[in-house]
């Protein structure tokens, strides 16, 4: 089996260690080198502090093939990153005319007046090699890897540009230069409101049956991805062992919790929108709770326009009232968090839209507003379909935040399950396939 090479991440910005701003290059960067046969075996953050840049950098000699540094090759006093590295790989810093008419250019484009503190950006190490920037200001570099050093590349921190400086130079001009990697595959099967613990128990047994495939559970507040990665000496291996563990998963698995198959990123809203386009049909939503969230995330899918109708926000009784027609009395009764109002909801939005599916989310998502018989948590959902009105009550134990989060795929979940014509739960009283 060939080996994998090892990678590290190093994201430096005092802004991330403070907690300003999540780390999301580390994130989408270990996903890149792992769909590119790399292990993963750490991930820093560094303030804009020499010293500690420094140690960071230094830490991953000897430990891994290969390190990506985002930040620090801006144009400010704290931009301190190709300083360092040169110093570490004993190499000194060079003026790139090239690089430098590009940033010029790019200010003139915008018709603004370049600072020459600018022109910080076109130094680069010696014995780098220069990674255009035709996105931004500040070009990356890419380091080969010595006897006693990996080999590092060193990209601007901002998402848009590193994502596409990765796609023009990294096969061309950065893999060629490191270990053979192996072959790999990745698969991932998205399943739908079901306990992670039930899966993993389901599927125990298949983690480490075989060294070429690596199996691993990711959960998100109701949708879990079930990820097999395989690797092997030829794409054949590869594929061989991914189809036979893609079965076996299947086959262990009730299919109605199937969510789809595909891409990591694969979200519930666009099986929502595919289902609905295949089958011709169209949503409409109604949403107390959740803000609107089922709303937007449905409309963020590309040629939604042909599945969504119309959305309602009704936070207020007022509103559940005038836009929805629900009786006064019936929520003076039941409550605004009751199966009658989800009921009223969803069916008045289908009414008033003529959609073919609606959905409807009413609940308590907290801090406050809970009582002993309707706790923080407690979510009634309905859709309204050609089979009839139907109720789905839940209880998410978690923040506001998740609450509404867990409540919008529930939601998602229920228009899948009606485009396909799937009872509105899983049966998870049914006994499972069981463990060869």
């Amino acid at each position: 089996m060939v080996e994998m090479p090892r990678a590290c991440v190093i994201s430096t910005g005092t802004e991330i260690t403070q907690g300003l701003y999540a780390d999301t290059n580390a994130m989408s960067l270990s996903r890149l080198l792992k769909d590119h046969g790399f292990w993963v075996v750490g991930h820093a953050a560094a303030p804009d502090d020499e010293n500690l840049i420094r140690d960071a950098i230094r830490n991953t000699f000897g430990r891994v093939d290969l390190v990506i540094v985002t930040g620090g090759l801006g144009p400010t006093q704290d931009d301190l990153n190709r300083e360092i590295i040169a110093e570490l790989w004993d190499t000194p810093l060079v003026h790139v005319n090239r690089a430098a008419e590009m940033i010029r250019g790019r200010f003139r484009n915008r018709g603004v007046q370049m600072p020459p503190r600018n022109l910080k950006q076109a130094n680069t190490p010696k014995d780098a090699k220069i990674l255009l920037n035709f996105w931004g200001t500040a070009p990356g570099f890419f380091l080969r890897r010595t006897d006693d050093k990996p080999a590092l590349l060193a990209l601007p921190g901002v998402p848009s540009e590193w994502r596409s400086m990765m796609g023009r130079y990294f096969e061309r001009d950065v893999l060629p230069s490191l270990p053979q990697r192996p072959f790999t595959r990745i698969h991932t099967i998205h399943l739908a409101l079901v306990p992670e613990s039930t899966v993993n128990e389901c599927l125990s047994d298949l983690f480490d049956r075989d060294e070429g495939v690596m199996l691993g559970l990711l959960a998100s507040r109701g949708i879990i991805r079930v990820r097999i990665a395989t690797r092997g000496k030829s794409e054949a291996q590869c594929e061989q062992r991914l189809a036979r563990t893609r079965e076996e998963v299947l086959n262990r698995l009730p299919q109605d919790i199937v969510l789809a198959e595909g891409p990591d990123t694969l979200t519930a809203e666009e099986v929502v929108i595919q289902a609905c386009r295949t089958n011709g049909l169209t949503i409409a939503t109604a949403e107390s709770c959740t803000g609107g969230g089922v709303a937007k995330r449905l409309t963020n899918v590309p040629g939604s326009s042909s599945v969504l109708l119309e959305g309602f926000v009704t936070y207020s009784n007022r509103a559940k009232e005038r836009t929805l027609g629900i009786e006064a009395g019936m929520l003076a009764s039941e409550g605004a968090v009751s199966e009658a109002c989800a009921a009223a909801m969803a069916a008045g939005a289908r009414d008033n839209t003529g959609a073919d599916l609606a959905v409807a989310i009413t609940g308590i998502a907290g801090p406050d507003g809970g009582s002993d018989e309707k706790p923080v948590g407690t979510v009634w959902f309905a859709v309204s379909s050609r089979r009839g009105t139907e109720t789905l009550l839940r209880h998410f134990p978690a923040d506001r935040n998740s609450v509404r989060e867990w409540s919008e795929n529930q939601a998602l979940d229920l228009l899948r399950r009606c485009a396909a014509d799937l009872p509105i739960q899983a049966d998870l009283t049914e006994t499972w396939k069981t463990k060869p």
